[in-house]
């Protein structure tokens, strides 16, 4: 890895660093942090290497925010609130810092590494029975539709379940940051 590529490692997994812990005590990732880190990354690639450096973090930057903004709006249209507008303005500051094809990486492996924090998430909460029941009635109400018996069956799980329990929440910015750190610091689906 040259110089340039350090100070950039450096530079990520730092700011990564800090919105994970910022996303695991406040729940959020703020804009106040993102969108100069953006900026810090498009500087350093036009900086580093002209107008194709720039290219190169403009394409980041862009597919890192359609790869999640997709998924972010789809969800609002149909009412789940599964991730936030924040991880998507993440995901766009590390294909700042990335580029288009390494962003692509870091999510796989931040989609990947999510059910592990999930499963972690489920455990230190003490909520196995809860969210296993949760998770046997939305699998038999969605694949209900197809076999009759599992829409029953989805209705009686649910007559099972506390609704005045939460459910565990996992912050998707932490499993962003995982991704990011397996892309810079290993050769995972190169």
């Amino acid at each position: 890895m040259n110089w340039f590529a350090q100070i950039i490692a450096a530079t990520l997994t730092t700011l990564v660093i800090v919105i994970t812990i910022f996303d695991l005590r406040e729940r959020r990732i703020p804009n106040v942090i993102v969108f100069p880190a953006a900026l810090v990354g498009i500087i350093m690639h036009c900086v580093g290497h002209g107008w194709s450096g720039l290219l190169f973090s403009l394409k980041g930057f862009g597919l890192g925010f359609l790869l999640l903004f997709v998924p972010y709006f789809v969800g609002r249209t149909v009412g789940l609130r599964t991730m936030g507008a924040g991880d998507v303005k993440f995901l766009a500051a590390i294909g700042a810092f990335l580029g288009g094809t390494d962003i692509l990486r870091a999510l796989l492996a931040a989609l990947l590494s999510y059910p592990i924090l999930a499963a972690i998430s489920v455990l230190r909460e003490r909520k196995v029975k809860l969210t296993w029941l949760r998770f046997r009635r939305v699998f038999c109400n969605f694949f209900g539709i197809l076999v009759p018996s599992l829409k029953l069956y989805a209705i009686r799980l649910e007559s099972q379940d506390d609704q005045s329990l939460t459910s565990v929440t996992t912050p998707f910015g932490a499993a962003l940051a995982a991704g990011t750190l397996v892309a810079l610091y290993t050769s995972f689906l190169r």
